[in-house]
């Protein structure tokens, strides 16, 4: 809390000043996200070195039960993906308000969870405040979309890696529809369903297009309505951007 508190008081006044609150929580949470993506040192999940950006990806996913947090797909698809689709919080029946009032207060949670989850420290350095909200978004969605292919690719791809469980299928599932949002977001996923029998990853899109992901014979494929194996996913992931790692300095 105190580092969070530090956080308030160095740069939300100076943020706000230049934006009003929406786009300035957006460039207080790309900073946080761009910081926490350069700290490889957590000891967590049974791993040493855990990059901060992808544990706090992870832990927002897998929060799958608490419905004041992160259990709604949208919720996490807006603050990763999507920031300037905020029609997207309208699927979001609570807290009522208005969008926008929505969206900061999603923010702010941001916030609190890049310093209390990953202890992301936001003091000194910054990038210049001139910048449009395509700009700010497209930042965001280049950082967020790196990291995403390392963690669908440490969780999911590969004949060694076993999914034993619905809520960890399920926090998978997530991933892939927050990356698929950060490649195409005009049609971003809106909803992430899964079938449990055959263990698939069903993905619709604001134009209601589903697609089906699942892992046949130690692959991830897409799969058509008929279901039959299309495209892999380590290609899709491969062919995706970024294509290099990105990097800003704060």
């Amino acid at each position: 809390m105190k580092l969070f508190c530090s956080l308030l008081s160095l740069f939300l006044v100076e943020v706000l000043a230049v934006y009003d609150n929406y786009m300035g929580f957006i460039h207080l949470t790309n900073m946080g996200i761009i910081r926490a993506s350069r700290r490889n040192d957590l000891n967590v999940r049974g791993r040493s070195g855990a990059n901060r950006l992808e544990h706090l990806i992870e832990t927002m996913v897998e929060d799958i039960n608490d419905e004041l947090n992160y259990q709604n797909f949208c919720k996490i698809c807006f603050l990763l993906a999507v920031p300037d689709h905020m029609e997207i919080l309208l699927r979001i029946p609570e807290p009522p308000g208005q969008s926008k009032q929505k969206a900061n207060l999603f923010f702010d949670k941001m916030l609190k969870d890049l310093s209390s989850v990953v202890a992301v420290d936001m003091e000194g350095g910054r990038y210049t405040y001139a910048r449009t909200l395509e700009q700010l978004v497209n930042t965001r969605r280049e950082f967020v979309a790196w990291y995403l292919k390392s963690i669908i690719g440490r969780r999911m791809l590969g004949e060694s890696v076993r999914v034993d469980d619905i809520e960890t299928l399920i926090a998978n599932c997530r991933l892939l529809g927050i990356y698929f949002s950060t490649q195409s977001p005009q049609s971003y996923i809106k909803q992430v369903d899964i079938d449990s029998s055959s263990r698939t990853c069903i993905t619709t899109d604001i134009n209601d297009i589903q697609k089906g992901y699942r892992k046949i014979e130690g692959t991830w494929f897409e799969i058509d309505s008929d279901d039959q194996r299309r495209e892999t996913l380590e290609a899709q992931l491969q062919r995706g951007n970024p294509q290099v790692r990105p990097h800003i300095l704060t």
